[in-house]
């Protein structure tokens, strides 16, 4: 397939405060990935049907004004009905995800294309050309004129497409591009500078399931970082395994690590509860991997629990948990944290497993999280104040040199000052040489220490 093509393939969207006018790219390669869907058919409880399609991604540019950069989904069905059939369930869960979002506070009424976002907005093109106005959808149309569209969309279409690709066969899923997640492989201490950016995803997936909806397949790898008016929070992206939880699905399309111990292996027998509770596993598990360490949480909480003979997973066991996590950080001071992470895992004094709990969950854990991060004793509060005789050890640079490590990403105020102790460590060495030039070699040592309290102090103090 050629590299450039004369015919780009755009999209206009429009319902929002501007008109987005998308030129898409054509992928990298051309490698299309399965996916099954099961549709539901002449409403919520009507009969259901499983439709097979191949699935391409790549990205778009946004011509106009708005948000830049987006991703895009390119199904091809088997033909014309499976297409139509799956544009609706798309449509339902657009409109779903939509409507999370607006219940999300805001400092200013905005578009639906503004975040905050807790779940990535998606809007549905069809490959025919036909225009979508579905009741709480954004318009959407592929970017052709209107006149005699089926002869002209398949002109129209690029070669990269395939020469077999047919209009009515084709859907594209749109939505903003936002950047992913660096996760670490096992941190000594708790990142807790991650807990701010979850509350929106919190707040977000009780929204979610309030309104009768489930993500299923919440992972690490569907955790990405949205970053606007100075603001940091992680957004959920890929939700086309989303599903009303009432009547649930026959079966739920999710990662089989990232799994919740009830359908592990289940084919029928799904409730509601258990599909919400799969939601919080996964939710779970990418806080865990944002403050212990995404390698850690696999190879650790999610592998096979050799204690269980039915081979199940330490993350299946309250109190398992519990002693994984006390041995990864086994000071007291994490007593109150360890505690708060372990509890879901488990069950309640009532003997009701805590994730399967009916009410909203996910925001009001998340702040007993972040209370218990409070309790625990912060290292940056037991640094003293230096005394003014020693400030001549410390240059002008020095103190910039970790004010700006300290800031070099979006990062809460323990992350900052994790930073200046790791910019403060990688310049003592130069502290050192310069006390050598003026002393002994001991005496030089122990005021490289001194300097080091000194940039420390100067940075949470003049931050």
């Amino acid at each position: 397939m050629p590299d450039t093509d004369p015919r780009p393939l755009t999209i206009d969207i429009d319902g929002l405060s501007r008109h987005a006018r998308l030129t898409v790219a054509p992928p990298g390669a051309w490698q299309p990935k399965r996916a099954g869907f099961v549709v539901t058919q002449g409403g919520p409880a009507g009969p259901s049907a499983m439709i097979d399609t191949q699935v391409v991604f790549t990205t778009a540019e946004n011509e106009c004004d708005g948000w830049r950069h987006w991703h895009v989904k390119i199904y091809r069905c088997a033909n014309g009905v499976d297409a139509d059939a799956l544009r609706g369930h798309l449509h339902r869960q657009a409109a779903a995800l939509r409507r999370v979002n607006s219940y999300l506070p805001a400092p200013r009424r905005r578009q639906a294309i503004e975040p905050p976002w807790a779940v990535v907005p998606v809007q549905v093109v069809r490959g025919d050309g036909g225009l979508d106005k579905v009741e709480g959808v954004v318009e959407t149309r592929l970017g052709v004129p209107e006149d005699d569209i089926l002869t002209r969309l398949r002109q129209h279409l690029p070669d990269w497409l395939g020469d077999a690709a047919r209009p009515e066969e084709l859907l594209f899923a749109v939505s903003p591009r936002i950047d992913e997640l660096s996760w670490e492989d096992t941190n000594a201490h708790p990142a807790t500078e991650h807990l701010e950016a979850f509350t929106t995803l919190a707040a977000g997936l009780d929204q979610l399931h309030a309104h009768g909806w489930v993500h299923c397949d919440i992972k690490p790898d569907n955790v990405c970082r949205c970053t606007y008016d100075g603001r940091t929070d992680y957004v959920l992206i890929d939700t086309d395994a989303a599903t009303r939880a009432d009547p649930p699905p026959r079966r739920v399309r999710s990662s089989p690590r990232y799994t919740y111990r009830g359908i592990r292996g289940r084919d029928d027998g799904l409730s509601p509860g258990l599909l919400y509770a799969q939601d919080r596993f996964g939710f779970l598990t990418v806080v865990l991997s944002a403050l212990a360490g995404r390698e850690w949480v696999d190879r650790v909480l999610l592998a096979e629990d050799p204690e269980d003979r039915e081979g199940g997973r330490i993350a299946d066991h309250g109190d398992r948990v519990a002693r994984a996590l006390a041995a990864l950080w086994p000071h007291e001071r994490w007593q109150p944290l360890r505690d708060v992470l372990a509890e879901p895992f488990g069950t309640g004094p009532n003997g009701q497993i805590a994730l399967e709990h009916p009410e909203p969950w996910a925001a009001a854990w998340l702040d007993r999280l972040r209370a218990a991060e409070a309790r625990c004793e912060d290292p940056a509060r037991t640094v003293a104040r230096p005394a003014p005789t020693a400030s001549w050890l410390v240059s002008d640079a020095d103190v910039e040199r970790v004010r700006v490590a300290a800031r070099a990403h979006p990062a809460g105020r323990n992350q900052r000052v994790r930073l200046a102790y790791s910019a403060i460590a990688q310049g003592a060495q130069a502290a050192a040489n310069r006390q050598f030039r003026l002393a002994a070699w001991g005496w030089g040592a122990g005021l490289t220490g001194a300097a080091a309290v000194v940039a420390l102090g100067a940075f949470v103090v003049g931050r």
